[in-house]
């Protein structure tokens, strides 16, 4: 396929990926001038399996969230769909798991970002069916992102010969009977990538592949039994993934945000000297990106010789501003400061009284070997002292997601506590690499599609109320 090939508006610029389900290719999308992932599927013969094959793209639709693979566009003709969707430069967690045994902090940083994304899908009844490893992607900001709900249903759905393209390194023991499914099938299936990223191995193969009987009838092997002595394993982490493999889906975990609470406890425990394993360990592997294939997201004519367009003769503000310019100065100073007087009390009052939800992705921390800081000093404790800063800052402030939220127990309608997926408006990253004799702490903070950044420096020797102050300073430094 050339460069010149076409989807409807969208460039075809190369093949990412070919599977049994289709191809999907890197376009290029010239309206909105930007990347996107094309999959292109056979429509089968049948009006009613074509029906199937569009309830991916209505299924995650519905899901707006940076935990999924987005849906842009769905194009259809008389023999082929292709569905337009979110390009995620990186690679997916197969490529990398064929190469890499990921550390501890790297399969929590996983296992957490992907029960965040079922978590998701229960709130829009919503069973993946097929999550494994092949159906995660590796981000080029270190996490992780569940993709191709191909054979998704609704939960409690009758399951029908559909569920037969789930793959078996994802099958849970009720699928493969054919029975209704709900979230903890997808459990059970993040049981199983728990357990390969852990040991290498799927629990229920036998010779490399999918055996029925261990599936129905047997035990996984005890994780401690594979792991090498050299991979410390939590005691809650075994009998977390003990409770997903549960044949009985009324002995797993009964809820994905429990999975997830678990997760992230387990992952703030860990030393800052962990940082951002998964990126670090991933980013070797991630596939190459041509310049060749990369247009510019950008315009040079918006970008160099942009300027506001002018307001038309006749309109309302121009008839406003002829009226503005007719009065006499003493009456203009006196009428800017009475509109300044009333802009800046209602702005004063709407910042007393709105609360802005922020959320935290993990602090990303690397530390040297050599290097020793006090001991207070934790991801917990970056975080903490960032919200502190915040508040001084905008007043008032609800952390929402399990970075830095403090309990709740807030009820909603839905029966679900502590509503982690409400929208945010401002998102924060802090970033503190250690490195020789000093510390660099870094804090990137995105609102309303800007993005800004602020750096501090801090010396190893130095008081907590020193580091302290500079992570303070440097955060309200965002607002100047």
């Amino acid at each position: 396929m050339n460069l010149d090939s076409k989807v409807g508006p969208y460039r075809i610029l190369r093949l990412i990926h070919q599977g049994g389900q289709g191809r999907v290719f890197l376009g290029y999308d010239t309206r909105l001038q930007r990347r996107v992932a094309i999959k292109i599927y056979t429509l089968p013969a049948t009006r009613g399996a074509r029906r199937l094959m569009r309830r991916e793209a209505q299924l995650v639709a519905t899901m707006q969230s940076h935990k999924v693979v987005q849906i842009y566009d769905i194009i259809e003709s008389s023999t082929h769909l292709a569905m337009i969707m979110e390009y995620v430069p990186g690679s997916s967690l197969e490529e990398f798991l064929a190469v890499v045994r990921p550390s501890l902090a790297s399969v929590l940083t996983v296992g957490a970002d992907i029960a965040g994304a079922l978590a998701l899908a229960r709130q829009q009844h919503i069973v993946h069916g097929d999550v494994k490893a092949g159906n995660v992607l590796i981000t080029e900001s270190g996490r992780a992102k569940l993709t191709d709900f191909g054979i998704a249903r609704n939960t409690g759905e009758q399951p029908s010969r559909q569920w037969e393209a789930g793959s078996a390194h994802a099958l849970s023991p009720e699928q493969y009977l054919g029975h209704s499914l709900d979230e903890r099938a997808d459990l059970f299936a993040l049981g199983c990538l728990f357990y390969r990223m852990l040991s290498g191995k799927q629990p229920f193969f036998r010779d490399g592949r999918p055996d029925p009987n261990l599936l129905l009838k047997h035990s996984a092997r005890p994780l401690k039994d594979i792991v090498g002595d050299d991979v410390e394993l939590p005691d809650q982490l075994i009998e977390l993934i003990d409770r997903l493999l549960q044949k009985d889906p009324a002995r797993r975990a009964d809820h994905v945000r429990k999975v997830r609470q678990i997760l992230w406890s387990l992952l703030l425990r860990l030393p800052v000297s962990s940082g951002n394993s998964l990126l670090l360990e991933a980013r070797p592997y991630f596939r190459p990106e041509s310049l060749a294939n990369t247009s510019l997201l950008i315009p040079k004519g918006l970008t160099h010789q942009g300027r506001f367009a002018a307001v038309h003769s006749g309109t309302r503000m121009v008839g406003f501003w002829h009226r503005i310019t007719a009065l006499r100065w003493p009456v203009r100073v006196a009428a800017a400061v009475a509109i300044a007087v009333a802009l800046s009390g209602a702005l004063v009052m709407t910042m007393q009284s709105r609360v802005t939800p922020i959320v935290f992705a993990l602090p990303i921390t690397s530390i040297s070997p050599e290097m020793e800081l006090l001991p207070d000093i934790s991801r917990v404790w970056l975080v903490q002292e960032v919200t502190e800063a915040l508040a001084e800052q905008l007043r008032r402030v609800r952390i929402i997601g399990p970075v830095g939220a403090a309990p709740r127990t807030t009820v909603y309608s839905a029966g679900e506590p502590t509503n982690w997926n409400e929208a945010p408006e401002l998102a924060v990253q802090i970033t503190l690499h250690c490195a020789g004799n000093l510390c660099v702490f870094s804090i990137d903070r995105e609102q309303s599609g800007s993005r800004l950044n602020r750096q501090g420096i801090l010396l190893p020797d130095m008081s907590m109320q020193q580091w302290r102050d500079i992570v303070r300073s440097t955060t309200l430094a965002l607002y100047r």
